[in-house]
Parts: C-alpha cells; sequence; structure tokens
C-alpha cells in the first residue's frame, strides 16, 4: 500500500484487506462500472515512473474542469492488476446520472471498445474480483441490479433505458467482457465475478 495525498494505492490482497476493515455509514445498493477511453493502455505504458499517481492527479484536474468537486470515482483500476481508492467512500460519487446516491463508482483505466484496448489477465482479475469483494461487503446479489454498466443509463434523464434506446455512452466498452449490454454482462461478466468471489 502506498498513499499519495488522498489516492492510495493497493495490490488487490491489501484492497481486500482494507475493503474488509472498513466501516461505512452511506448505504450501497449499486457497484458501477466504467472505462476511462481516456488515458487508455498505450498513455498508461508510456509513463514510466509515477504512472499511477500522475494518472490519479491528471484525471482529478480533468473532472475539475468539468466541474466536479473532485475526482468522480471513488476506485481506479490499471492494466497491470493494481488498483487505487480516489474518492473516499463515504462520498457519493459523480459517476451515473440518477445512480451515484448509493454507488461505488470503478473507472477502469483503458479504452474497451471493439478493436481498442485488448485487456490483460492482471486487470480482467483483479475487475472481476473487485465487483466480487464489493457485492461481498455490502451483501448484494451478483445481478444487473446491483452491478450496473454506464452505458444502461440515459445521460440526459439518469433513467435505465431498454438497449438501443436513449442517449448513452459505450462505457464501459464494446468489449468489456465481450460486451455492455445486460445480456453480455449476464452471460459473460457476472460468472466469473462469481467464481471470483468462491475463490476469495
Amino acid at each position: 500500500m502506498t498513499q499519495q495525498g488522498k489516492f492510495i494505492l493497493f495490490t488487490l490482497d491489501e484492497f481486500a484487506s482494507w475493503l474488509d476493515n472498513l466501516i461505512l455509514h452511506r448505504k450501497i445498493s449499486l457497484i458501477q462500472n466504467h472505462h476511462t477511453f481516456l488515458p487508455d493502455y498505450k498513455a498508461f505504458n508510456k509513463r514510466k515512473t509515477d504512472k499511477y499517481f500522475s494518472w490519479l492527479v491528471s484525471m482529478e484536474a480533468a473532472h475539475r474542469e468539468r466541474g466536479f468537486s473532485e475526482i468522480a470515482q471513488n476506485v481506479t483500476t490499471f492494466p497491470d492488476g493494481m488498483l487505487a481508492i480516489c474518492r473516499n467512500f463515504e462520498t457519493v460519487p459523480a459517476g451515473i446520472k440518477g445512480a451515484n446516491a448509493n454507488g461505488i463508482c470503478m473507472e477502469h483505466l483503458g479504452n474497451f471498445d471493439l478493436e481498442k484496448d485488448a485487456m490483460t489477465e492482471a486487470h480482467q482479475h483483479t475487475i472481476v474480483t473487485i465487483n466480487g469483494l464489493l457485492c461481498n461487503k455490502f451483501k448484494l446479489g451478483i445481478n444487473t441490479n446491483s452491478i450496473v454498466y454506464h452505458h444502461w443509463y440515459d445521460l440526459n434523464t439518469g433513467k435505465l433505458v431498454a438497449e438501443g434506446t436513449g442517449t448513452t455512452k459505450t462505457c464501459p466498452g464494446t468489449n468489456f467482457f465481450g460486451g455492455n449490454t445486460k445480456q453480455a454482462c449476464q452471460q459473460n461478466f457476472l460468472p466469473l465475478v462469481k467464481e471470483a468471489l468462491i475463490a476469495v
């Protein structure tokens, strides 16, 4: 574990221990999954030193320019499997309009649209496991009511929309574990989260 200001960098095992000991007063019912789009893997790999904290500081600056009080996400995951706490878990994130009040927002560094970044095995393992750990911690079912993608929400209304309707982002990517639809999540992602939780 390494800390720079409010940003805390963890291995997955360190995070699991930290989460186990966390006492949270805010009610959590949603685990949000996003991709950063930019920075992507190429940008991440270009920085040979301080590539974690420097990107977190850059992301926070970009979010503040957009009018946010601080970095939007509670957690950021990285291509090599590391992850960081960014916004205090007691603080409501600024991830999905209409779904923030009881949410934990996770940004997965990379661009997971089709023909863009090929997710590393280490990143896959961290993303799958952290979703399971958070569901376990907050006693949430491993389903699409608890684990959500930004793509499922209309950007203007903040409402869940049927696939192919509304104004939506591709986030967390059209190739995020095989797709960004609810069906893809149910078929490809959630079974892996369940497996990971059994293995923990």
